[in-house]
This record gives structure tokens, C-alpha cells and sequence, in this order.
């Protein structure tokens, strides 16, 4: 388990950091373009929550 939220971790930061590179360039971007990358990473946390949760709930008996 300790690996997987680990793998699951790195993904989510390289997601973060690729969306955080299109918010933060500086150059002409098309109208909406900043908005739709901001709510990405809305969409992304909600889905590394819910991974994360799946993975640390304790396996049934």
C-alpha cells in the first residue's frame, strides 16, 4: 500500500505542476483557458482524494 499512495502522490503532484505551468504562462492564452486549467486542478485533488481514501480504507475480513 505504502508504494501505491506514493505512486499515486507523484502522479498527482507531476498533474499539479503540469496544470500550474499552462496558469502560470506568460503568454496570450485563449479566454476561458486559465479558468478551465484552474478548475482541472479542483478535478484533480477530488480525484487523488478519493484514490487515496480507497487505498488507506482497511481491506474487508
Amino acid at each position: 500500500m505504502h508504494h501505491d499512495l506514493l505512486s499515486l502522490l507523484d502522479a498527482h503532484l507531476a498533474e499539479l505542476t503540469a496544470l500550474r505551468h499552462v496558469l502560470s504562462a506568460p503568454r496570450p492564452v485563449h479566454p476561458g483557458e486559465r479558468w478551465a486549467a484552474a478548475e482541472r486542478t479542483v478535478h484533480s485533488a477530488e480525484h487523488y482524494a478519493e484514490a487515496a481514501s480507497t487505498l488507506l480504507r482497511p481491506a474487508p475480513v
